[in-house]
């Protein structure tokens, strides 16, 4: 989320000239580590460093279509739209669009959040694809190889049920010799820091409140990457596809955690134009029908074996304590007893988030 907004639209007045520029130097790098030519350096299984390092180096530009919303039931057209209104564009360093791309696909267990998720990855690919193959011809026949395969995964925290996926190049053989690197590259999302992490663990009475209070803070974190106020209220408040496509987000968003929204048509309700509130919206999103007042007090339900978590703190809570650390909880409680028990659930918590951070691991091999 290089830009702060849901839809990734980057401004109009785009330097092209600067971005060309910035374009014809990247493949000249790529260039020199694979070209296939005499004398020129090839790839093998232990480039994998060299070349994490030199995607890193490579500033894209891509084209996607975001019409696919069309399709979902969370949309709500915004009336006639002028032609290409759908189309956006991106530019940035390769890996930075590729994990904007996982950011992008994130779901929530098997519910993804946005429809064109696909739509980015493919652009991102084909664009990688495209710079990396170019350099990479064999001259002596008419087709093109593939030799580099990148991963990135974003998470919230490990094991996340929250999370995205994009990938770009092919998958190596099986039969083939690859080398792998992995790097850590910004999510665009805003950071949790330690010390508030700690905080909020210590504020609870005992280690379920103490998650559960981190988990808030988790969500109210998340929800302001995806939704920062003052841009989503502007756009819950315009009229056209800005509208539309802001809308659409936080329905889909609430769909995933178990919550509803009234009709945004309907006045009274945060996506009503009229009545727009995007800070009540994302209260919603993070607490759902409770409210943060009963959070706690809901404690032993949301944990309970009848009802679904409601809201995103909800959820995370949830999956903290019974899904993504759970094997971790079990064993502290197996060596440990009472305080040293607390002190390293809170440790545990703070190394397991990084919502801040996304993790490309590249493949090379030479086929």
């Amino acid at each position: 989320m290089r830009n702060g907004t849901d839809e990734r639209a980057v401004s109009t007045v785009l330097d092209v000239s600067l971005a060309l520029l910035l374009i014809s130097a990247s493949v000249l790098v790529l260039g020199l580590y694979l070209e296939d030519g005499t004398g020129a350096e090839r790839f093998d299984g232990t480039s994998a460093e060299r070349t994490a390092e030199t995607l890193a180096a490579t500033t894209l530009s891509i084209q996607y279509d975001i019409g696919g919303v069309e399709s979902s039931d969370s949309y709500v057209p915004p009336g006639l739209t002028p032609s290409g209104a759908y189309e956006r564009a991106e530019y940035g360093p390769a890996t930075g669009l590729l994990a904007d791309a996982a950011v992008t696909n994130a779901g929530i267990g098997d519910h993804e959040l946005l429809a064109y998720g696909d739509e980015y990855e493919d652009a991102v690919d084909g664009s990688i694809g495209s710079t990396l193959v170019g350099a990479d011809r064999d001259r002596n026949q008419d087709h093109h190889r593939h030799r580099v395969y990148a991963v990135a995964v974003w998470e919230p925290y490990e094991n996340a049920s929250i999370r995205g996926r994009a990938t770009a190049g092919e998958r190596p053989p099986v039969d083939e010799d690859v080398g792998s690197a992995t790097i850590t590259v910004s999510s665009g999302l805003p950071p949790l820091e330690e010390a508030a992490i700690r905080d909020a663990y210590d504020r609870g009475d005992d280690r379920e409140e103490g998650i559960t209070l981190v988990a808030e803070l988790l969500a109210e974190r998340l929800v302001e990457g995806y939704f920062p106020p003052e841009q989503s209220q502007h756009a819950l408040e315009s009229q056209g596809l800005d509208r539309s496509l802001k809308v659409y987000h936080y329905r889909e968003t609430a769909a995933a955690v178990g919550v509803e929204f009234d009709d945004p048509d309907d006045e009274g309700g945060p996506l009503s134009r009229s009545t727009a509130n995007a800070t009540a919206a994302n209260e919603r999103l993070v607490y759902g029908e409770r409210g943060p007042e009963t959070m706690l007090d809901d404690l032993q339900e949301w944990f309970g074996d009848e009802d679904e978590p409601n809201g995103l703190a909800a959820v995370i809570a949830d999956d903290l304590r019974n899904d993504a650390l759970a094997p971790e909880l079990e064993e502290i409680d197996r060596e440990y007893d009472d305080e040293a028990a607390d002190e390293r659930v809170e440790d545990l918590l703070v190394e397991s988030i990084a919502l801040e951070e996304a993790t490309i691991t590249v493949q090379t091999w030479e086929p």
